[in-house]
């Protein structure tokens, strides 16, 4: 799952928190095989990986940052990066205010992204006959 830690990245690059402030993790994952032809010559979609990622960010400063700074942010970096892997923009967003100047903020994105796999005669995937390496 690549998405999710591209966001990861993306967040701690922020620097509105301290990077160990930031969690996240894969929940709801669902796998799907495919088996299906790229169009590239020996290349095939092994499977669809379809999960959540869900983000908890620990104190964020929204007296000083305000909440729509990240919520815009997140949006923008999802218009840029999603290509075919997002279902959909909408996400819920959990704010937990702490007190006037810190809140946990929680959400979740819905990714789907596909692995593939060229041939490799080295490759430790069979599948038809054929060795195939992940790309």
């Amino acid at each position: 799952m690549i998405k999710i830690g591209q966001l990861h990245t993306f967040l701690q690059g922020l620097n509105f928190v301290a990077a160990e402030q930031i969690d996240s993790w894969v929940d709801d994952l669902q796998i799907i095989p495919s088996g299906r032809n790229t169009g590239v010559p020996g290349r095939i979609i092994v499977c669809e990986n379809h999960y959540t990622a869900t983000f908890f960010i620990e104190r964020y400063p929204h007296g000083r940052i305000n909440e729509s700074i990240l919520t815009a942010s997140i949006s923008c970096w999802l218009m840029e990066n999603s290509g075919d892997s997002l279902d959909k923009f909408e996400f819920p967003i959990i704010l937990d205010v702490l007190d006037a100047q810190v809140a946990n903020v929680e959400f979740g994105i819905p990714f789907r992204e596909f692995v593939y796999a060229q041939e490799d005669e080295a490759g430790p995937l069979v599948f038809n006959s054929k060795t195939y390496s992940l790309i």
